[in-house]
Order: C-alpha cells, then structure tokens, then sequence
C-alpha cells in the first residue's frame, strides 16, 4: 500500500509536473542516475520531487530510501512511455485532467510564494518568538485530586514531593550527573527516557503554558548554562530544571514550518 501510494506521488509529482508542464520543461540536472529508454533520470529530477514532497524528501535522507525513490522513478516513466506509446496522453479525458492538474499546481504556487514572504515577515518582526534554549527536567509528582480523601498507590503527598526534590537537588549539588539522576528518579514519562531533556523551549510557548508548565520556562530563562534551579512548584509536581545550551535565534529555515502551519489559513483568506 506505501509502495503504491509512493508510486501514485510520483506519477503524479514527476510525469506531469517535469514532463507536461511549461512546455516540456525539465528538472533534469546534475549526475545522470539512470536511463530508461534514452529518458535520463538524473539528481534533479529526485531532488525536485524531495521539494514538493516532505515524505519524499525525508526517504531521500537514506540510501535504501533513495534507491527506492528511483526504482519508482523507472517504474513510473515505463508506465509513462507506454501510455504515449498508445496515445493515452492525447485523450480528451486524459488532457482534460492534466489541465486542470496544471491549474491547480499553479494556483498553489501562488499560495506558496505569498506563504513564504508572509513567514519571512513573521519572523523578522517577532525575533522574542524564536529565541529559544535548551532545558532538562527532573519531575516529582503529587497528587492532585485524592478521591475520597484516598492517594493514589505510590502517589506522594505536596509535602512528601516537595522532600524528595529538595533531597534530589542536593544530589546534584554535590556533583551528581543531572541526566542520570533524571534517568533514575524522574516521573514524568515522556523525559525521564531521554534524561530529563525537554529539547527548545521558547518564552511563552503554548504547547509548555498548555501542560502547566509555564514557571518552569520563566525560571529557565533567569539561568545561566548548566546551572540548576531549586524545586519550582507547578499544578502537577515539583521540578528541577537544568539549561543545557543558551539563548539562540532559531534559524528562519527551523522556524519556518512552524509559522506556515499558524498563518496559512489567514494568508488563503487574505489572498482570495
């Protein structure tokens, strides 16, 4: 089913868009990979499909997905010479389609081109968005909602979360390796697996304020590199924090997925 859906993008992506599109125009450049038939299929043509296509261009990152890449490449332009061979590409039905194929990818162009300049503003004009640095996690736990006066089994109290953590930061006073101590005592799942490590956090990030979080951004950014907080209360637990690289500007390229997924849906209605 991958393999097929593979092929279908391909198809779709690579047939019509290098061979019907402007006139013939071809993406064709650089090292000839293969030929099929005196068609060379070349580096171009597969770094072509990695730009309009992320799965694509993620499976490019390897070589068995770059060998498979091309495989469908050979498969699709058989498929392609054969359908000439018959006519197939002179059907009113079939000529039908590719112009309206051809609409729809220009018009998306549009979107594209106009996405892009609207990122590159964004990004100019909110440089406090994407200044970002690095943070580990160590995590205790309290219940929060005893039901019926009853803790959870294993649950700690406020007070009794509150020990532990002081008791864990004096570990790592004394020397101890923050990511080991977070490997080993740490309760929040998601982290403790990767020794505490939270990765980029920027101030006033959503999806950190949306998990309670927010005391612990606001402190990390009052500390310098490779120092460590005292416990910092949240509604889910105490925490120890630790910045393990500084302040940086996120590059425009990083960021710039992020701020097309939060301003395409204005950008389409503003466009139209």
């Amino acid at each position: 089913m991958k393999r097929m859906a593979l092929l279908v993008a391909c198809i779709a992506l690579f047939s019509f868009v290098v061979v019907n599109c402007s006139g013939g125009l071809s993406t064709s450049s650089g090292k000839t990979l293969v030929s099929v038939n005196g068609k060379k299929i070349t580096e171009g043509d597969i770094e072509f499909l990695g730009t309009v296509n992320p799965r694509i261009k993620a499976q490019l990152g390897s070589p068995l997905g770059k060998k498979r890449i091309l495989d469908n490449l050979v498969e699709q332009e058989l498929l392609y010479q054969e359908a000439v061979k018959q006519g197939i590409n002179r059907d009113p039905e079939v000529r039908a389609k590719a112009e309206l194929y051809r609409r729809v990818i220009v018009a998306q162009s549009l979107l594209d081109k106009e996405l892009d300049k609207s990122a590159n503003k964004y990004y100019e004009e909110n440089p406090e968005e994407f200044k970002k640095l690095k943070l580990s996690q160590i995590m205790i736990r309290y219940d929060t909602k005893p039901k019926k006066g009853k803790m959870k089994k294993g649950a700690h109290t406020e007070k009794q979360a509150l020990k532990i953590a002081t008791e864990v930061k004096a570990r790592l006073d004394k020397g101890e390796d923050f990511a080991t101590v977070a490997s080993e005592v740490s309760e929040d799942a998601a982290t403790k697996r990767r020794g505490g490590d939270m990765g980029l956090v920027a101030k006033n990030d959503m999806r950190f304020e949306q998990r309670g979080y927010g005391p612990l951004v606001e402190k990390a950014f009052e500390l310098k590199v490779d120092e460590v907080s005292a416990p910092i209360k949240t509604e889910r637990g105490y925490h120890i924090v630790k910045v393990t690289r500084g302040v940086e500007l996120e590059s425009f390229d990083d960021a710039k997925s992020g701020i097309m997924f939060k301003t395409k849906g204005k950008l389409k209605n503003d466009t139209v």
